[in-house]
């Protein structure tokens, strides 16, 4: 279990970051990554895993979650992936509800979101 408070504490941000710009990460940030925010491992455990550093551990995770956090501020797909289910959960709402002009409203919106550069 983890205990360290000095990296990154968003966990949903960075796993959905790392969902999405994982593949741009080397494979051993992906790793360590993976196994702190996906497998909830200690930076002892990691290290032991991978048979490296408890510090070489704490650096990665570093310099993995800037790396994802740079990707994001430029390309800005999490921000859009929770964009676009937010309108398609509420248009699911609305067409519960039948209501049917507020859901072709929000499908209007979504599709703006959907092509927006």
């Amino acid at each position: 279990m983890r205990l360290d408070n000095t990296l990154p504490t968003d966990h949903t941000t960075v796993c959905l970051q790392l969902d999405f710009y994982g593949p741009l990460l080397t494979e051993r940030s992906r790793e360590v990554l993976d196994q702190y925010f996906a497998c909830d491992l200690s930076l002892a455990e990691i290290a032991e895993n991978l048979a490296i550093s408890r510090q070489a551990v704490h650096d990665k995770v570093r310099q993995g979650t800037k790396l994802l956090s740079d990707y994001e501020q430029q390309l800005k797909l999490v921000e859009r992936h929770l964009e676009t289910q937010k309108l398609i959960d509420l248009v699911r709402e609305q067409l519960g509800r039948h209501e049917t002009d507020a859901a072709a409203r929000t499908l209007d919106q979504l599709e703006r979101a959907l092509l927006k550069t």
